[in-house]
């Protein structure tokens, strides 16, 4: 049974090693600035476990109109066995609100995966041209934005676009 255990200063290093295994560096904070969103209420940081096994991570924010994913990983090892669809069953179900995250455009086949993989559980990519801003004071990245249950609207777009800017993005200090 998949369930979320929130990370905490004894368990923070751990997790962090694997989010910069799982993420380049222009998609994630550096570690100062990854421990400080731990102060901030909107921010969620948690592993994933199976049982009593850790087979993943996850940080996202949670905002009065939609879940926003920050990050989400499977562990190398523990990939292809159901818990990256479970986990993401389990902020479906313990915060009942849209959720959306963001990915690269599909060029890699490990892209087109992804976003097969976003695909059967409901996403829908929007078509709204995003940058990601800079986690580092440097160019944004170029993402893709995937919603669920359904696409978003302009307005809806503009509020991810505020709530993110406010609270996610001005969380660094490089």
């Amino acid at each position: 049974m998949i369930r979320f255990i929130d990370v905490n200063e004894k368990t923070f290093n751990t997790v962090f090693d694997k989010m910069t295994t799982a993420f380049p560096y222009e998609e994630r904070r550096d570690c100062f600035d990854q421990k400080e969103c731990l102060k901030n209420s909107y921010f969620n940081f948690f592993e994933i476990y199976d049982g009593d096994t850790a087979v993943g991570f996850t940080a996202l924010w949670v905002f009065e109109k939609f879940v926003y994913i920050e990050h989400i990983a499977i562990d190398e090892d523990k990939r292809d066995g159901g818990y990256g669809s479970k986990a993401i069953d389990l902020i479906k179900e313990k915060y009942n609100k849209p959720i959306i995250l963001e990915v690269e455009a599909p060029v890699t086949e490990q892209q087109i995966k992804r976003i097969k993989f976003y695909d059967r559980l409901g996403f829908k990519v929007n078509s709204y041209d995003y940058i990601q801003p800079s986690y580092h004071n440097g160019e944004g990245v170029p993402l893709m934005i995937l919603s669920f249950p359904d696409f978003i609207n302009e307005t809806e777009y503009e509020e991810f676009l505020t709530e993110t800017r406010r609270e996610v993005y001005t969380m660094r200090n490089s």
